[in-house]
């Protein structure tokens, strides 16, 4: 499976790893492990986002979300956004992809997602991840290395996975805008 090494220090070497990606009948799975240990006062998170044609998107109004965000889930879409109100709800008000509840019952530090849309009637419902390893230290939020991934359902049932990879500039423009809409209160930067 892919590895993405971090390029700066104090983390130069280290890498994210993806150690599961596996198409289901109605979507993808997906595990990412990383080597990193956060410096003194600092902590690492992983923060991803979604652009995608599916119900989310045309319900929440905005292509690009902060994951996980959306509606029907009473147990996850439960906070609203000051920046974002509506319809729509995140899991709490920090733009990680794990809460404090969800580290303290076992999740992480790595990173699984199985994310699943119905077949559409016609054509396809497509969705795209920009997942990204940061380090945090209060609010200010530095990206320490991104990759890309996601899947196509088809109308006949089909699941097509998409490449594993690097995103693109336009794809990381997309995932920053979303985060600095969602999550105004925070600072983000960019790994050069």
């Amino acid at each position: 499976m892919r590895t993405f090494d971090i390029a700066t220090e104090p983390y130069k070497g280290k890498h994210i790893h993806v150690t599961r990606y596996v198409r289901t009948t109605t979507g993808m799975e997906i595990n990412v492990e990383h080597n990193v240990t956060a410096d003194t006062g600092k902590e690492v998170q992983w923060i991803q986002t979604f652009t995608s044609n599916n119900v989310f998107s045309k319900v929440c109004k905005q292509q690009t979300i902060v994951d996980p965000f959306g509606f029907g889930t009473p147990s996850l879409h439960k906070v609203s956004l000051p920046a974002m109100p509506g319809t729509c709800k995140a899991d709490d008000l920090l733009p990680f992809y794990w809460t404090a509840d969800d580290l303290t019952n076992g999740n992480g530090p790595g990173f699984s997602d199985t994310p699943k849309n119905p077949a559409p009637a016609t054509g396809r419902v497509w969705t795209q991840f920009t997942l990204a390893l940061t380090e945090v230290s209060g609010k200010s939020i530095r990206h320490l290395v991104s990759m890309f991934w996601g899947y196509d359902r088809m109308a006949d049932g089909e699941v097509r996975a998409a490449a594993i990879r690097t995103p693109t500039k336009d794809e990381m423009r997309a995932h920053f805008s979303s985060l600095k809409k969602m999550f105004p209160d925070f600072t983000y930067t960019s790994a050069p």
